[in-house]
């Protein structure tokens, strides 16, 4: 399932756990403001993840840098994604 399509989910029953029924446009922000929260606290996972490969790879800092590397990548990659869905 993709954001656009969760964030869609979420706000459906976030409206049925209130008990309103929102005009299309209220919907559609709703669902916009749930896909924007989830794709940010992707990205802030993706930090921590680099963060915590270089900290706790000091057995091997190269190997640790090439994961923190390649997780911010694919962060860059991701954010540039979503950025062009909004």
């Amino acid at each position: 399932m993709d954001y656009k399509a969760r964030a869609r989910t979420v706000a459906t029953a976030v409206c049925q756990a209130l008990g309103v029924d929102p005009s299309r446009k209220t919907y559609d922000k709703v669902a916009d403001v749930i896909e924007c929260a989830l794709m940010d606290a992707v990205v802030e996972d993706l930090e921590h993840c680099a963060d915590v490969a270089v900290k706790c790879g000091s057995a091997d800092r190269d190997l640790a840098y090439k994961i923190a590397s390649e997780i911010r990548r694919k962060q860059t990659a991701l954010i540039a994604n979503l950025s062009s869905m909004r």
